[in-house]
């Protein structure tokens, strides 16, 4: 269990020099990268930590709503590095997998006290550093509890497209953005509906348990069956698991990514088989996302699928986090499009080079009854709100607007 007495209290420096996150020196890892290392994240995540960032032979970086701090004064060797990481994928050839090329991405846990324990998604990705081989060791900190539609601020007018029986609803975004957060607080909507039902999740790693949310409702028919995708985890790949899913009779299946041909065609056909798809994609709008999830396919194939993907699409939503006005956390900027019979059409009477077009007339322009909004509309909105900044609202207005 970790010993709170030695958590640091004095508050960050704005400039961000040197901020140590505890009070005995978190840089004199123990020879297994065990206990203090626990001690360090453990305290970071208490100071407000959003990420923690270990390279070889550098100090400890932590972020905070955004901003990297110093974690600590002493830098972690390579062989505290290799250390931790075997720690924290609990087996010995962690490092040599790096060595390989591969990265390795999985969930880890600390026991913080006899009732709590702190979550993290872990990312290990071989670098070059001074010339040599080297490796950068990231953690995200995961919330204890399971995010709501409110706590992720999800539009009103969004909430009554997420409960379709088949297609795919799509939440896109860059990496750290929030797609993950606001994909458990839909599952959390949906396990909590008065009719029960069943989610096959394929995570990688798994980052929300639901385990709050299952303790609290022991008379809730609704079940949650989670599988993590990745080297030595549940299944290789997330395709298997949408293949696995197709057999265990889910109403929603949850992809944590859908980023290549096997994962996407997966996805599509599930979707047409009266299954509701809640996936993710890296994107920075909605006219990306489409065009990354058709481009999957070979060229040969790309009308063709376009037509299926597009006929599967009930939603998408894109996101980007920026800073609260007042500094103190992140608020989504959303740009989102429902695809309902008007909106297919005009996608499928054209070709796929020609969607982005259709996406900006539909964002500029929005028909009667169709659901479109763009990301500087919401940045408007929120500045209107007094949410965020003119600087950060700024950054989403296209040039019209913002002379």
């Amino acid at each position: 269990m970790i010993d709170r007495e030695l958590f640091e209290t004095s508050p960050f420096d704005p400039d961000g020099v040197y901020v140590p996150v505890l009070k005995t020196e978190p840089g004199r890892y123990d020879a297994d990268g065990t206990e203090l290392f626990d001690l360090f994240a453990a305290a970071a995540v208490a100071r407000g930590a959003s990420d923690i960032t270990l390279q070889d032979d550098t100090r400890p970086r932590i972020q905070i709503n955004g901003t990297w701090y110093f974690g600590a004064g002493k830098m972690v060797s390579a062989a505290e590095n290799v250390a931790i990481l075997s720690r924290l994928w609990k087996g010995t050839d962690a490092a040599s997998l790096l060595r390989q090329g591969r990265a390795l991405d999985f969930r880890f846990e600390i026991r913080i006290d006899r009732r709590t324990r702190q979550g993290f998604r872990v990312n290990a990705t071989p670098i070059m550093r001074d010339g040599t081989n080297g490796m950068e060791i990231t953690l995200r900190a995961l919330p204890n509890k399971t995010p709501t539609l409110d706590s992720v601020r999800l539009e009103d007018e969004l909430r009554d497209e997420l409960d379709h029986r088949a297609g795919i609803v799509v939440v896109a975004g860059a990496t750290g953005q929030g797609k993950s957060t606001t994909m458990a607080a839909v599952t959390r909507m949906h396990l909590e509906a008065k009719r029960g039902i069943k989610i096959a999740d394929f995570q990688a790693p798994i980052e929300f348990t639901f385990s709050d949310i299952l303790d609290e409702n022991e008379a809730m028919a609704s079940m949650i069956g989670q599988s993590e995708i990745g080297e030595g985890r549940n299944l290789p790949t997330f395709a298997d698991g949408i293949r696995s899913a197709m057999r265990r009779a889910p109403q929603i299946i949850n992809v944590g990514e859908s980023r290549d041909r096997e994962t996407m065609s997966a996805s599509i056909e599930a979707s047409l088989t009266g299954h509701l798809v809640n996936t993710t994609t890296h994107a920075g709008s909605v006219a990306e996302a489409l065009r990354r999830m058709a481009t999957v396919f070979p060229p040969e194939e790309r009308e063709g699928r376009a037509f299926d993907l597009i006929t599967s699409l009930q939603l998408v939503i894109v996101q980007h986090l920026v800073r609260t006005r007042d500094g103190r956390g992140r608020v989504a900027v959303r740009e989102y499009l429902r695809f309902d019979d008007d909106v297919r059409d005009r996608f499928t009477s054209a070709p796929v080079t020609a969607w982005t077009g259709i996406v900006s007339d539909l964002m500029e322009r929005p028909p009667p009854n169709v659901l479109a909004r763009s990301l500087w509309r919401s940045a408007y909105q929120l500045l209107d709100d007094e949410r965020i900044s003119e600087q950060e609202a700024k950054r989403f207005f296209p040039r019209s607007v913002r002379q």
